[in-house]
């Protein structure tokens, strides 16, 4: 199973301005009149390895979506401005195919707002396989092509669309892939998905604020067990998840004791903050570290095995192979 990340990005798009893109290379280039006051040589490959994330890219400006592959079987999870990439891509590189199948986790406009961008969903002969728990899931996606919403009218596309309402914590298929619905913590409900096949296993958790852990999950437990992979929501830092309760957010320690708790074997943290640079999201990402840390610290002093988990925040264009 392969999963790669089209959109990592929380609540609405953050593209780089012109201004923040400046400043970064003036970084880039103080550290590296630092190596060369220091007669440090060192090849332009080298030197931008050596470089933190948020100068280097940063982790990306566009909302959640995200492309599951196994064998020649293929579902997008959500459909934020993410999508608008994977449409591109794949109309240069299949552009004969003729089903695609999206699970929506919940109508938020961040994980629509792509949608009425997907090429294929315009080209006659071609079927876009939508899923969801929610029964107001065809008037969510008339309500995206409306006047004075959009200028193309549902009716435009409603012969490539199939609308399928599947049903919570039950699985159901996609090809080879088994796909199951579960509940998450969030203010409005969002249904994140259990992706399984070639006996590889993905949790998709975003937007959630993981008000429950342990016992209180009950049978939204099975979403998170024993999972290869779990693709979790890290909004805030830990102290800004503390301000803002009932958010429907959550940060890496939260979803680092999680993936601990359910024996996840990797966690990607996703959904950041549009308000947070980069730079920002790099030290949510070194707090986790921290957490991380004293959480194996405390393993060694009481005698326990480590946990094993392996985990990192996701950039745009993570290519994630189980």
């Amino acid at each position: 199973m392969r999963v790669k990340l089209w959109g990592v990005r929380g609540s609405l798009p953050t593209p780089i301005t012109p201004d923040v893109l400046r400043r970064r290379l003036e970084e880039t280039l103080k550290q590296y009149e630092r190596l060369r006051d220091a007669n440090v040589s060192i090849s332009a490959h080298a030197f931008i390895d050596t470089l933190p994330p948020h100068l280097v890219g940063g982790y990306g400006g566009n909302t959640s979506c995200a492309e599951v592959i196994h064998g020649r079987d293929r579902v997008l999870i959500d459909g934020g401005s993410g999508l608008r990439g994977f449409s591109e891509h794949i109309m240069q590189i299949e552009p004969t195919t003729n089903e695609f199948h999206i699970y929506l986790t919940h109508f938020h406009w961040d994980h629509l707002i792509g949608l009425p961008f997907f090429v294929p969903i315009y080209i006659k002969g071609k079927t876009i396989h939508f899923y969801s728990t929610d029964p107001e899931l065809e008037n969510s996606l008339r309500v995206m092509f409306r006047k004075p919403n959009f200028p193309v009218p549902y009716e435009t596309v409603q012969k490539q669309i199939q609308v399928h309402r599947v049903e919570p914590r039950k699985p159901f298929k996609v090809g080879d892939l088994s796909l199951t619905p579960y509940l998450l913590d969030h203010p409005d409900p969002c249904w994140g998905v259990r992706v399984e096949g070639g006996g590889k296993s993905l949790a998709w958790a975003v937007d959630t604020e993981c008000t429950r852990i342990g016992p209180a999950l009950g049978a939204d437990a099975a979403l998170y067990t024993n999972a290869d992979l779990m693709v979790f929501d890290a909004q805030y830092t830990f102290e800004e998840a503390l301000e803002k309760i009932n958010w429907g957010h959550s940060s890496g320690p939260v979803g680092l004791d999680l993936a601990i708790s359910e024996n996840v074997k990797k966690a990607v943290f996703i959904h950041h903050d549009p308000a947070a640079t980069d730079a920002v999201i790099r030290h949510a990402e070194e707090q986790t570290q921290t957490y991380f840390d004293g959480i194996l610290k405390t393993y060694k002093q009481l005698g326990k095995p480590a946990p094993q988990v392996r985990w990192n925040f996701g950039r745009e264009g993570d290519i994630l192979d189980l």
